[in-house]
């Protein structure tokens, strides 16, 4: 119980230097590492050695990955194969249906792009919509934002299921495609709300004209007409999906020639690099500018996501030394709690305090790493789990609620509302649709 107690500290202390102390991520999981590592009594060598090997295995799994996909963003945000993707779907859609393509755009556009990015990228689209179809603003706001949000929680290669994943040893492939499977649900159930009577009723304004808007949606039509073609656009995106879930399927490291490239070719770096690659695709001029400038931007901002993510590892790796993972499963046992129940919850908690969801999903994985014996859950299905709690509730301390509100003109009253209460409907949407797959896989 000692232990327990302890490792309750420890979770409490790492909120505490996060949002109290607003310590960095980074060094406030290295703290806490060593904490929890020097008050269980296991030998000092024993927790200098695992933070090194935590690191350095968590940096080993997702490196790569992080930056390549970070790069392809990148390319796709500054090209405008971004809004190519968005421009296509709301094309074959129509504006009748625009909140499900704004909903079906979002989603796509996230898989690469952060979501923070992807709504300064189409708020100017949707905003030209509400306008021509005379369409509640706020439904278009909660349509996109909920898209975006989806996808950047379930699917990689955005940061928080990929350091996830990497956490947890879950198969890269398979997450991919429980990603998909989970995130239409919630996209489906998120348009729907959207578009309700109680969205619609309370906040039923159009999108009021003015210069900034005039002056962005002028620059969008620019960068439309200079961007790659829809095909070109895709590509970087759903080549490296289809490698990983092939290699997932098929690939084999011990088999014949055909297998064991799959294999390689579904790697999952050797299939971001395969992406990044593609990006070359894009540029209308290949200049100094997009391959060095380009990708040292991206590479600045991967660097922050990749050294968070390693951190988490070494915590885990410190977890990993004591008995606390069968300490833990046993009370859960007594409690009557479902095990898949228990990721999400403590992915909430740290949402809730931390604000970041892809610090609640790296931190929950490493928590969770020395618990997957024991839980009788694949760590496939412990992803799903903590990526439905790791938007739940999203609330006045994350960075997207305060980017969404902002470009949206929204108070914080009105925030809660619509980006908050969506949360938490998502949030229930995601946990229930991975607990129906559970019983499937």
């Amino acid at each position: 119980m000692l232990l327990v107690l302890l490792f309750f500290v420890s979770i409490a202390l790492l909120i505490f230097l996060i949002a109290k102390c607003k310590l960095h991520a980074f060094l406030s999981l290295l703290t806490t590492a060593v904490f929890f590592g020097v008050l269980s009594g296991t030998s000092l060598p024993e927790v200098a050695t695992a933070i090194a090997s935590g690191f350095g295995s968590t940096m080993q799994s997702i490196g790569i990955v992080i930056a390549c996909g970070i790069i392809i963003g990148q390319f796709l945000e500054l090209t405008g194969g971004a809004q190519r993707i968005s421009d296509a779907i709301l094309k074959i859609i129509g504006i009748k249906h625009s909140t499900y393509a704004v909903s079906l755009t979002g989603a796509l556009v996230s898989i690469p792009v952060f979501c923070d990015s992807g709504f300064v990228i189409l708020n100017p689209v949707i905003k030209g919509i509400s306008r021509r179809g005379k369409i509640a603003y706020s439904t278009l706001c909660v349509a996109l934002m909920a898209g975006l949000l989806t996808t950047h929680s379930f699917i990689p290669p955005t940061p928080g299921p990929v350091a996830a994943a990497a956490l947890l040893d879950a198969d890269l492939g398979k997450v991919m495609l429980y990603g998909i499977i989970v995130a239409i649900p919630i996209v489906i159930v998120a348009s729907i709300w959207a578009n309700s009577r109680f969205v619609r009723g309370k906040y039923p304004e159009i999108a009021e004209e003015n210069v900034v808007d005039e002056k962005h949606e002028e620059e969008f039509k620019t960068v439309v007409e200079h961007a790659p073609s829809t095909f070109r656009s895709f590509l970087p995106i759903v080549i490296p999906i289809i490698l990983i879930v092939c290699n997932s399927f098929f690939g084999d490291e011990e088999g014949s020639s055909v297998q064991q490239i799959i294999y390689f070719l579904g790697q999952p770096y050797i299939a971001l690099m395969f992406g990044a690659g593609l990006c070359f695709l894009l540029p209308t001029k290949i200049n100094e500018t997009v391959t060095n400038t380009w990708i040292s931007t991206a590479l600045q901002g991967a660097a922050e996501i990749i050294l968070i993510t390693a951190a988490a590892g070494s915590f885990g790796k410190v977890l990993q030394l004591t008995s606390i993972g069968t300490t833990l499963t046993d009370l859960i046992s007594a409690s009557g709690l479902p095990p898949i129940l228990v990721p999400y919850i403590m992915s909430t908690f740290l949402t809730i305090a931390m604000g970041s969801t892809t610090v609640s999903m790296t931190t929950t994985s490493g928590i969770m790493a020395p618990l997957l014996a024991t839980l009788g859950l694949s760590p496939e299905i412990v992803v799903m789990a903590v990526a439905a709690g790791g938007f739940t509730f999203c609330q006045a301390n994350s960075s997207y609620f305060w980017c969404v509100s902002k470009l949206c003109g929204y108070d914080l009253k009105k925030g809660y509302w619509l980006i908050t209460l969506t949360s938490v409907i998502m949030g229930v949407t995601g946990i229930i649709a991975t607990c129906i797959l559970n019983i499937f896989v």
